[in-house]
Order: C-alpha cells, then structure tokens, then sequence
C-alpha cells in the first residue's frame, strides 16, 4: 500500500514539474525572435511532449500553426496539423485525426520536398485507422509509408512504418508476420543507435509471442519496452507494456497479477488521459473481476468502460465491454443482466464492424459520384466516335457477332464440362465421407466390444482369481509371489484394454470441443518418458464432427508414429483456428526420416493422414531429417 502511494505522488510531482518546465519552455520559444529558430524550437518541443505531455503538445502545436500562418510556410503549418493530429488521436478522437491526415496527404502528394511528411502523414492516418478499427485500410497506409521513406532513406520513418506494420498484422492476427516486421524493426532501430529509445516495438513483440503461446519471450520483450518507456517518459508505451504483460499473466491464470498490472497501466492511462485505451483496460479490469469473484467492482467497472466508450464513440472496444459486463453479471447470479449483455454482444458481431463513420462515407458517396460523372462524359464522346464510324463498324459487328456466339458456344460447353466435374468431385466427397463414417463407427463398435466385453471378462478373471488366492494354500513364498504377478498381469491387461477402447472411442471428443478431446488424448500419454505439450486458440466453438473426428485422427496417428517409430521423448502439439481455417503442426524430437525417399510414403499411417487431410480439402507437409525430428504441418480451410 504505501508503495503504490509513493508512486501516485511521484506521478503527480513529475506531472506539476513537467507542466512548469512546458509552460516555461513555451514561454522563452514565444519570445525567440529569429522565426526558423522558433518554430525549430516549437517542433522539438511537440516531440518532447509527444507522448508524455498532451496539453503542452497542443499548447506547442498551436503556436507552430500560427507562426506558419503568420509566414504562409507550409512546412510549419504542415507539421502543427501533424501534432494536432496526434494529440486528437491520443483524446480518443481518431475520426479528427484521420481527417486532418488526409487533407495533408491530398496537399503534399507528389511534392518531393517533402516525402518526409508525406510519411509521417500516412503512418498517422494508418493509426488513426487502426483506432476505428479498419486495419486492412492502416495496412495500406503504413506501407505508403513505409514506400516514402525508403525513397528518400529515412530511417527514422523506416522503422517506424516496419513497427506499424507489424502491429497491423498483429491485430489482424498474422503473427508471423507481425513477428517479422518488429524484428526488422528493432535491426533498423539498432542501426541508427535507436535501439534503447523507442519502446512500442518490443512492447509490440511481446504482445505477438503471448499470443503465439511463448511466454518467456513475451514476458521478456515487455519488461523490455517497460524499462525503456520508463527512461525515455513514454508514458502511453510504459501502460501499454504493463497492459500486454496483464494480457499473458491473465491467459496463464494468475489473475491477481494480472489485476495489478492492468491496475499500474490505468493509473497511467488516466493521467494522459487516453480514452480509447483506458476503455480496454478497465474492460480487461472488469473481465478479471469477474474470473476472481469480484464482481460487484468488476460491474461499475465494466459500466464506467462502457460510458466512456459511448461518450468518446469508442465502438470498437465495446465487444470486450459487454463480454466483461456479462461473464460478471453470470458469475453474479444476475441472469438477467447477463442475458441482456450477452444479447448486445450478438448484435454487435453483426453490424459494428461494418459500420463507418460519417463523415468517411460522405468522402466515398462523393468520390463516386464523380467518378460516375466522369464516366458519363466518356460515354457521351464514345457515342459520337462511334456515330462517326458507324459504317465501318458494320463489318466489325458482324465479326463480333461470329465471335460472340462461338465464345457462347465455348463458355456452355465448359460450363457444362465443370457441372460434370463438380458431380463427380461431389460423389467422391460422398464415398469418402461415407468409408471414414464407416471407419468410425466401426472403430466404436470394436472399442465397446472391448470395453464392455474383453475388459469385462478380464475383470471378472481377476476378481475370482483375487478370491480364490484365499483358498489355496501355498507351501512357500515362491508359489504366493508367481500367484501375485499373475494377478498383477490380469490386472495390467485391464488397464490396457480400458485404455485402447477410450483412444479407439474417445467420449472426450463426444463430449467437449476438439482442443479439449486433444488435450485429454495427450493427458493419457505424458510420462515421464515422453512429455506432450498442447496448444490449443480459437477451437471454443463446435466444428463440423467429421472435421473434428479426421483432426483427431490425423493427430492420433502422428503421435502414433512418434511414439512408436521416431523414439521420441518430447511432443508439442499446436492447433490455431482462424479465419483461414485450422493450422497445426505435431513436432517430437525423434530419430526423423528422409522425406526425399519415396518409400517412407508408402506406409499406412503416413498415407491415412495425407488421405484424411486431403478429403479435407487439406494441405499437409513433412519436415523431417535423420538425427532431427519430424515437423507435421497441416492446413484446412473452413
């Protein structure tokens, strides 16, 4: 407790020392009297105040505006619209931000002399994007971008285009992606001996490694981006490090800790006073709450996130805002209340991300019907042209005509010939489907013969050998020891029976999602032997059953083949489901095998995953080396 009142007051003694020394600082630029100097001056000061002190970056903005104005220099102006934006973007109103990046961009478009703006201009423009959630779109900005400063090699604007991108990517949930972007990044940031002075990038990283299951390496990269926005007073990256470690800590269950890093990043956002944040955060807050039984802090805190959201048109947080709100409502018994919530949340899945604002649409409306109108004037002059030449072009329709009906004549004969093929890839689907029901269900029918026969039997053996241990009379110890091993053996191939009959009928699959089935499967082999690690994202939901059971059985048989052939003592399991279908990959630390000899391909498990995957409409590849282990990726779309 009194550690974090020392940290309160030290905030707000750095807070009233650091508006002194901007107001100060001000106060000395308005008096330089050499104008190149003073607005120099103005824009080093909006770059000190950039992400620590918005009220002075408006303050230093302004006054670079009107001293542009003053002197019609555009550059001036250029960079004060620059600054205002930002400090638009970091109030939460992005709608402004994006507006005013491109007007500038319109203007300073095709002006060589000033690419470097052009690029700052499109970065800002793609984060104004991002806050509204249209990322596909800040994509597009952050490579404009990143294109500009490399035609005039500016590092600076470089790597942080290659940092924008990456969280592009990030949010679209292409970490691999992301993942490459930061790390050229930060190669570029240590170039120019950047690389201890900029904190969102390895705040960015970690979020990607959280994500992707690596722990270690996202609790690494956020300590890092914490320790850096704390030298360099970069506030907004310091909260954004303790939210991402919040993040992880949650998804690894230490909830408390989590709490108290999203409780440090709040402190932090609210002195900025970042709304579009400060709404996550307190949703994150709120959601945490509800998993800890605090749910009467976690509602008023999920209602204070939902004002905010509202007031500031935050719609893209408010998903995670009524999810919070209904986890605590339902863990509070208020069914009601959660139903409600829940009932928001569907409709929003439906209609806000396609929503767009305003004013954006009144652009696009515009742009349309002037390309519209354009359209029409070039039909107007094709029409005189064509009135012109009408008799020479009697010949030419006639020609075109022949054409056409032999393009007809062609266009029914494929379309005919693709209904053909469409049937009979249909009627393979179906064989195929209706040989893995079979398969299945004849797989089920010989695990209850097992369970229910075989094991039964086997039980009933070792119970009337228990009992009839009683009545015989041993004349010595050797006799009662082989007795002993004989029931221990009846004993083991009960368990053996009872453990084949659950992984040739798995009730977990029956039962719960594939992930669950996955993990349940892998629960039954770890050992000390041979350790199996699961990683399972974005499988909640029921698939199709004959996806899941095909899934299931490729990965039976892959760890199968591990087990048995490669020798493996080590097994990791990931399946990531998203938009794109399912990815997975199953790595052991076997012996491996030559994938370049063509009669590894021959053996029945390899060619039952390839046959299952492919019915799948499936890709699935082999990486695998002798002394190596062996990679198994596999794709199917959705």
């Amino acid at each position: 407790m009194k550690r974090s009142c020392y940290f309160i007051i030290f905030l707000f003694l750095a807070s009233t020392l650091q508006a002194q020394l901007s107001g100060d600082s001000l106060d000395r630029i308005v008096t330089q009297k050499d104008p190149a100097k003073k607005a120099a001056a103005l824009i080093s000061l909006c770059e000190q105040f950039r992400y620590s002190n918005p009220d002075s970056l408006l303050s230093a903005a302004n006054q670079l505006g009107l001293l542009g104005g003053q002197l019609n220099n555009k550059s001036w102006k250029a960079n004060a619209a620059f600054y205002m934006a930002v400090y638009y973007n970091g109030k939460g109103n992005a709608d402004t931000a994006l507006l005013i990046a491109q007007k500038n961009i319109s203007r300073i478009k095709g002006e060589d002399e000033e690419k470097k703006l052009l690029a700052k201009f499109y970065s800002l423009a793609g984060v104004s994007m991002m806050r509204l959630n249209k990322q596909k779109d800040a994509l597009e900005m952050f490579y404009a971008s990143l294109q500009n400063a490399e035609s005039i090699n500016d590092k600076d604007a470089i790597f942080k285009a290659y940092n924008n991108i990456g969280w592009a990517h990030m949010e679209l949930e292409q970490f691999d992606k992301a993942i490459a972007n930061l790390t050229l990044c930060i190669q570029v940031m240590k170039e120019i001996n950047l690389g201890d002075r900029y904190a969102t990038p390895y705040n960015n990283l970690a979020s990607c490694y959280g994500s992707v299951g690596k722990p270690d390496s996202a609790y690494k990269y956020a300590q890092t981006g914490i320790s850096i926005a704390q030298k360099i007073t970069d506030y907004a990256a310091e909260a954004n490090g303790y939210s991402i470690m919040g993040t992880f800590l949650s998804k690894e269950k230490s909830y408390e800790k989590a709490l108290g890093n999203f409780e440090k990043a709040i402190s932090i956002r609210e002195k900025i006073t970042d709304p579009f944040y400060i709404v996550s955060d307190l949703a994150e807050i709120s959601d945490l709450q509800s998993k800890t039984g605090k749910t009467a802090e976690g509602i008023a805190n999920g209602q204070k996130a939902l004002d905010i959201a509202l007031t500031s048109g935050i719609d893209a947080k408010l998903p995670m805002i009524y999810t919070a709100l209904a986890h605590n409502y339902e863990k509070a018994g208020n069914y009601k209340e959660a139903a409600e919530s829940y009932k928001k949340l569907y409709a929003l899945k439906d209609s806000l991300y396609s929503k767009a604002n305003p004013k954006a649409l009144a652009e696009i409306q515009t742009k349309y019907e002037t390309e519209k109108q354009e359209r029409k004037i070039e039909q107007q002059e094709a029409r005189i042209v064509r009135q012109n030449y009408l008799f020479l072009g009697i010949a030419g329709i006639a020609l075109l005509t022949v054409l056409l009906i032999r393009s007809h004549y062609k266009r029914n004969k494929l379309r005919q010939e693709a209904m053909l093929k469409t049937a009979l890839m249909k009627q393979q689907d179906m064989a195929a489907k209706a040989v893995l029901e079979a398969e299945e269900n004849e797989r089920q029918r010989i695990a209850k013969d097992l369970h229910d026969g075989v094991g039964q039997m086997m039980s009933a053996a070792k119970m009337n050998l228990s009992a009839f241990e009683s009545e015989i009379q041993f004349t010595n110890n050797e006799q009662r020891e082989a007795f002993g091993k004989i029931i221990n053996l009846v004993d083991e191939s009960c368990k053996e029976v009872r453990t084949v009959s659950h992984i040739m009928m798995p009730n977990a699959l029956l039962k719960n999602n594939l992930g669950i089935a996955i993990s349940d499967f892998a629960g039954k082999l770890s050992n000390k032997s041979l350790q199996v690690h699961v990683s399972a994202q974005g499988l909640d939901e029921r698939m199709d059953s004959n996806v899941e059971t095909v899934l299931y059985r490729v990965i039976q048989e892959c760890v199968n083949n591990a087990i048995k052939h490669a020798n493996a003592t080590t097994l990791d399991i990931s399946l990531i489901r998203d938009k794109d279908g399912i990815s997975g990959t199953i790595e052991d630390n076997g012996k491996g095998f030559d994938t370049n000899e063509k009669e590894q391909y021959k053996g029945i498990g390899l060619k039952n995953i390839i046959s299952r995957i492919e019915f799948l409409k499936g890709t699935v590849d082999f990486d695998s080396a002798p002394g190596r282990g062996t990679v198994v990726a596999l794709h199917v779309p959705l």
